[in-house]
């Protein structure tokens, strides 16, 4: 058989070598000796990609009188773009002239002048190897230079991409992981079976791998049966050993989040409306657990009251506040304990459900911050000795006009100053005081008229009751 001129061309040779080491090589059509190849970047560790103009343009909205240091803005990918090159085998190489190579990443996160450092890397290699066949040593240079990013770390380790591409840097880091993680293979950790990572889910918080259809088995059931205590990683220990982790990385006193997210369930597989479900009972179990819960007076509602603690779900979101949140609410409410005054406009409960708007002391509708109500009792669930109580503290007491906290004068005038909020008011009548002026009360006013109180200030001067 008489041989073409491409068998003896040594680029026909090569260029053929390189489609049977590289099946997703790619000839660009109409050009014999040219090729496009994408080789995939994952570095030998994870790496930090931080995003310098971002907290540049965050310092300038600062201003120049600003000294707190602008906010980095960073994240951590296992896996780049890839680098796409575009190689000609041009006439007379190898011989008199290297290949001639563009490369580019889309997004571009290296630098124009990266880019033009690895293209001259053919020549350079070329000329190494004593003008010889070089495409595949480069193809395989770039690779191996693929492990450290080909140098372009800065000098604090990390790798700097304009803050256009974050999104586009992370979603394909988002997007390999994912298909990396389904061409392994995975022991369930429920039935034990190996399973195709297609076929398994990896539990967001912990890392542990469980096939997906043990997954929607376990959790449908428990989400039908109420118990939503066991809709948590089903590793054995794994909330101990997280807190056990959590404690040793020096994050001690918080606790581990244990339960799973509505957004997790739905991508193990469970419908929408169980997903619903779960996010309901687990709002209701909270609200039942939490003795603080006010409850709307309407018997036909019997919604809860809007709460900073417990917010309603929206859709299939959980409406609570972020761990962070949380976690300075309860530094605040541990400093604060005991400082804060009442305020009585705290009283105002608003239904979640219904919208009404009313008194958590006597559960009426709203009446403003100034008007003195009592709290609501039941007489059958009082014993004698609180009958007894009740009945001495309505006559040997006066409310405070504000809060209705009860006063016992031990001695003294009738110029009562509540300790709980700060009110000024008359121990004789519970009216409020001018704080200005409080002794006003017991003298001839300025039109001529008195009150109930005129010259009563002493009254009661020993005390009110027995001490």
């Amino acid at each position: 058989m008489d041989s073409t001129p491409d068998d003896d061309d040594a680029r026909a040779t090569e260029l053929e070598t390189l489609e049977a080491i590289y099946p997703e090589l790619r000839r660009t059509d109409g050009a014999r000796y040219v090729f496009d190849l994408e080789l995939p970047v994952e570095p030998a560790a994870p790496v930090t990609v931080t995003f310098p103009a971002a907290a540049l343009s965050d310092q300038a909205l600062n201003g120049p009188a600003s000294t707190a240091p602008a906010p980095e803005d960073s994240l951590q990918v296992s896996h780049l773009p890839p680098l796409a090159l575009h190689i000609t085998l041009p006439d007379g190489y190898p011989a008199k002239c290297p290949p001639l190579v563009q490369i580019s990443t889309a997004p571009p996160w290296l630098s124009a002048d990266r880019l033009s450092q690895l293209a001259d890397e053919a020549s350079r290699l070329w000329e190494e190897m004593g003008r010889d066949l070089v495409a595949y040593t480069y193809i395989d240079h770039l690779q191996q230079a693929a492990d450290n990013v080909f140098g372009a770390f800065t000098a604090e380790g990390t790798l700097q991409v304009d803050p256009e591409h974050k999104l586009a840097v992370l979603d394909y880091d988002i997007k390999a992981k994912k298909a990396a993680f389904d061409k392994e293979t995975f022991d369930c950790g429920i039935c034990l079976d190996p399973k195709k990572g297609s076929k398994c889910h990896k539990m967001l918080d912990c890392g542990h791998i469980f096939c997906l259809q043990c997954l929607q088995d376990f959790y449908n059931d428990a989400i039908k049966e109420g118990n939503l205590s066991t809709v948590r990683c089903l590793a054995p220990n794994c909330a101990k050993e997280r807190s056990t982790a959590a404690n040793a990385a020096g994050e001690k006193g918080r606790k581990p989040k244990v339960f799973i997210s509505p957004s997790e369930l739905l991508q193990i597989g469970l419908s929408e409306d169980m997903v619903k479900r779960y996010v309901d009972l687990k709002y209701k179990t909270e609200l039942e657990s939490d003795k603080n819960t006010i409850y709307c007076p309407r018997q036909w509602c019997n919604g809860a009251a809007r709460s900073k603690k417990h917010k309603k779900p929206l859709g299939l979101n959980f409406g609570e506040t972020s761990d962070a949140e949380s976690d300075e609410d309860e530094k605040g409410d541990k400093g604060k304990k005991g400082a804060d005054k009442f305020n009585p406009g705290d009283l105002l409960s608003v239904c979640e459900d219904c919208g009404f708007a009313f008194c958590s002391r006597c559960f009426q509708s709203w009446h403003g911050e100034f008007v003195l109500c009592a709290p609501r009792r039941k007489d059958g669930e009082l014993t004698e000795e609180e009958k007894a109580s009740l009945e001495y503290l309505k006559l040997h007491t006066s409310p405070c006009p504000t809060c209705n906290a009860p006063a016992q004068k031990t001695h003294g005038c009738n110029h009562m100053i509540c300790s709980r909020c700060d009110t000024h008011f008359c121990y004789l009548c519970s009216s409020w005081l001018d704080p200005g002026n409080p002794y006003r009360h017991y003298n001839q006013q300025e039109n001529g008229k008195v009150t109930s109180c005129y010259m009563r200030l002493w009254e009661l001067e020993g005390g009110d009751g027995d001490d």
